[in-house]
C-alpha cells in the first residue's frame, strides 16, 4: 500500500501531468480533428477556388461591361449629332444624296477597339429609317409594329438590350447583340426617334474565352447570348436547376449535381443590363488536387506532433522543479494580500521568475492605489462639473428676467444689450459641445457685435458674406470671437473713420476656408512674424494667459490635425486678414439643434 502511494505520487507530478496531458489533449484531438476535417478542408479549398474563380469571372465581367458601355457611348454620340437631330425632326430637309452622305460620315465612321463592325439604324416617329446595312422589309415592319417598339416610343429615355440570332434584320445574317435606345429631345422631353445599335456576337465572344469549363453570357430571358461553344448560342438555360439562384443574387457560387456528376457554377451580373455571366466547371476536375494536399497535410501533422512531443517533454522537465517552489511562495503572497515580497533565491531561472513576480506584485499594488485615487478624483470632478453647470444657467435665466423687465419699462437699449449678452452667455455655456455649426457660430458673433455696437454705434460696420449652403459646416465652438475682439481692440479702436469687418467663406478643393478681414491699422512685419512664430511653435510654446489666436489655432489642430489651423496676413495701415482652414465636414445630426432660450 505504501509503495502504491509512492508510485501514485511520482505519477501525479507536474512533469508527468504535462506529459500525459499531451497524450490526452494533443493526440486524441489531433485524431478527431483529422477525422472530421475532411469536409471542412474541402469547404475551405472550395471557397478559395470559388473566390479565385470569382476574381477571374469579375475580369471577364469587367471587359463585357466595357464592351456594352462602348456600344451605349457610340449610340449616344450618334444621337447627339446635330445633323441626326435635324434629320429626325424634319426628314424632308435632306435629299436622298444628303442622307447617304450623312450615313457615310456619321453612322459608318465609328471606330472602336471593342467591336469590328457595327449595324446602326435610325427610326423617326413616322417610321422613316436610315441604316448602315440593307434590311429586309418584312422584318423591318415587324420591328415597327412590335409592342415593345410602340411602348418605347411613348416614353422618353428608354433603353432595351436584345439578342437576335433568328429573325435577322440585316442582309449578312449574323447573330447580333442589339441596343435599342429612344432619342429624346431635352427641351420637350418627347421622343424624336429611335436608334438600333447592333454588333456581332463574335466580337464579344473573345472576352469569354480563357476560363476553365463552359462559359455563357445569358440575357434576361435565360437565352445564351454568347459562348466559346458556338453550338450553345441561342439555347435556353431556364430549365437548369441552378438558374433560380442565379437570378436572385448578383454574384456567387453554387454546387449542383447533374447526371450523377457534381458541378461548380460561378456567376456574376453585368451591371449595365442585368445579363449574367455563368461559368460551369466539373467538380472533380477542381478538387483532384485536394487529395494530394490532404496526404501532404497528414505527413506535416505527424512530423509536427513528433517534434512537439519531444519539446513538451523537455519543457516539462525544465519547469517542474521551479514551479513547485514558486507555488509555495505564491501561496504565502496570497495569504498576505499582496503585502509580502518573495525572497530572491535559487538558480537563475527561479530568480528571474521571482524577480518578475515581485515587480508584478508591486505594480498591482500601485495600480490598485491609483485606481482608488482616480475613482475618488473622478467623482469629485463629476460633482464639480454638475455644480458648474448650475451657475451659468442660473445667470442666464436671471439675465433673461432682467431683460424682460427692461422691455416692460420701455428701456429698449438696455433690453437689447441684455438680449445680446444673453446670447453670448448661452453660446459660451457650450450646449452643442466643442463642435457646432457655422450658423451657430455666426449667430453668437452677431450677438457679440451687436453688443459692441452699443458703445460704437457709428464706427463699426460688419459684413457677413457666407453662402447658405455652407451654414451647416462643422466648426470649433467660439473660434471667431477672439479674432473679432482683436479686430475691434487692436485694429479699429485707434482708427479714424468707419471700421469695417468682413466675414467670408468658401471651399478650396477639399478644405473649408473662413476669412475674417478688417480695414484697421494692421501690424508691422516684425509683429506679424512674432505671431506666426508663436502659432508654429505649437503646444511647446508657453500657454496664453487668455483666449486668443493661439488658443483657437491649437484647438483646430488638436481637433483636425496639423494641416489645419489659422493663417495671418497684414500690412501697416491696410488692415489684417485671418484665414481659418478646416476640413469640409458637415456638422453631425444633433449639433446645433438645441432649442435656444429666451435670453437671445
Amino acid at each position: 500500500m505504501e509503495s502504491l502511494k509512492k508510485t501514485w505520487g511520482r505519477l501525479n507530478s507536474i512533469r508527468n501531468k504535462i506529459f500525459f496531458s499531451i497524450l490526452m489533449f494533443l493526440i486524441i484531438p489531433f485524431l478527431l480533428t483529422f477525422y472530421f476535417m475532411d469536409k471542412p478542408l474541402e469547404k475551405v479549398i472550395e471557397q478559395k477556388i470559388g473566390r479565385s474563380a470569382q476574381d477571374a469571372l469579375y475580369l471577364v465581367n469587367f471587359n463585357v461591361q466595357l464592351f456594352l458601355e462602348e456600344m451605349l457611348q457610340s449610340s449616344v454620340n450618334i444621337t447627339i449629332n446635330p445633323s441626326i437631330t435635324k434629320l429626325l425632326k424634319d426628314p424632308d430637309a435632306y435629299s436622298k444624296y444628303e442622307k447617304l452622305r450623312l450615313n457615310d460620315t456619321v453612322l459608318n465612321r465609328l471606330f472602336s477597339s471593342y467591336f469590328s463592325n457595327s449595324y446602326v439604324t435610325l427610326f423617326d416617329r413616322e417610321g422613316n429609317w436610315l441604316s448602315t446595312s440593307y434590311m429586309f422589309d418584312p422584318l423591318l415592319r415587324g420591328y415597327l409594329d412590335s409592342p415593345w417598339y410602340q411602348d418605347m416610343m411613348k416614353k422618353p429615355y428608354q433603353i432595351k438590350w436584345m439578342f437576335n440570332n433568328k429573325d435577322l434584320m440585316y442582309a449578312d445574317r449574323k447573330p447580333l447583340i442589339t441596343l435599342v435606345k429612344t432619342i429624346t429631345e431635352l427641351q420637350t422631353n418627347e421622343n424624336t426617334g429611335m436608334i438600333v445599335f447592333s454588333v456581332r456576337e463574335e466580337d464579344i465572344r473573345k472576352y469569354l474565352t480563357g476560363l476553365e469549363g463552359d462559359t455563357y453570357l445569358v440575357d434576361a430571358g435565360g437565352t445564351i447570348v454568347s459562348s466559346p461553344e458556338k453550338n450553345q448560342i441561342g439555347q435556353s438555360l431556364l430549365q437548369e436547376a441552378y438558374m433560380p439562384k442565379v437570378w436572385k443574387s448578383a454574384r456567387g457560387q453554387e454546387i449542383i449535381e447533374k447526371d450523377g456528376q457534381k458541378w461548380i457554377v460561378n456567376y456574376d451580373t453585368v451591371r449595365i443590363n442585368g445579363w449574367k455571366i455563368i461559368q460551369i466547371v466539373p467538380y472533380d476536375t477542381v478538387f483532384k488536387e485536394i487529395f494530394d494536399i490532404r496526404k501532404t497535410n497528414l505527413l506535416i501533422f505527424f512530423a509536427i506532433f513528433v517534434v512537439f512531443s519531444f519539446i513538451t517533454i523537455s519543457i516539462a522537465y525544465s519547469i517542474s522543479k521551479p514551479l513547485k517552489l514558486l507555488r509555495k511562495k505564491m501561496r504565502e503572497l496570497e495569504d498576505k494580500e499582496f503585502y509580502s515580497n518573495i525572497a530572491v533565491t535559487g538558480p537563475q531561472e527561479i530568480s528571474s521568475l521571482i524577480e518578475t513576480y515581485n515587480r508584478m506584485v508591486r505594480k498591482i499594488r500601485g495600480l490598485l492605489g491609483r485606481v482608488k485615487d482616480e475613482y475618488e478624483q473622478k467623482e469629485d470632478m463629476r460633482f464639480r462639473a454638475l455644480q458648474a453647470q448650475i451657475n451659468p444657467h442660473f445667470l442666464l435665466n436671471t439675465l433673461n428676467n432682467i431683460k424682460w423687465m427692461a422691455y416692460i419699462r420701455n428701456d429698449k437699449d438696455v433690453g437689447d444689450m441684455l438680449s445680446n449678452l444673453g446670447g453670448i452667455l448661452e453660446g459660451s455655456i457650450g450646449r452643442g459641445g466643442s463642435l457646432i455649426t457655422l450658423r451657430q457660430e455666426l449667430d453668437y458673433i452677431e450677438n457679440y457685435i451687436a453688443l459692441m455696437k452699443m458703445s460704437h454705434p457709428d464706427t463699426i460696420a460688419v459684413n457677413i458674406d457666407v453662402p447658405d449652403e455652407l451654414m451647416d459646416q462643422e466648426v470649433i465652438n467660439i473660434m471667431l470671437q477672439p479674432i473679432i475682439e482683436n479686430c475691434l481692440v487692436h485694429g479699429l479702436q485707434t482708427k479714424s473713420g468707419e471700421g469695417r469687418i468682413t466675414i467670408q467663406a468658401w471651399h478650396d478643393e477639399d478644405d473649408f476656408v473662413l476669412q475674417v478681414a478688417d480695414n484697421g491699422t494692421g501690424m508691422t512685419p516684425e509683429k506679424l512674424e512674432e505671431i506666426r512664430s508663436r502659432l508654429e511653435a505649437g503646444s511647446a510654446a508657453p500657454a496664453p494667459e487668455r483666449i486668443g489666436i493661439k488658443n483657437v489655432h491649437e484647438r483646430i489642430r488638436l481637433q483636425y490635425g496639423d494641416a489645419y489651423g489659422i493663417a495671418l496676413s497684414s500690412n501697416p495701415d491696410e488692415g489684417t486678414t485671418v484665414e481659418y482652414r478646416l476640413p469640409i465636414r458637415k456638422a453631425q445630426k444633433g449639433i446645433g439643434d438645441d432649442t435656444k432660450s429666451d435670453a437671445g
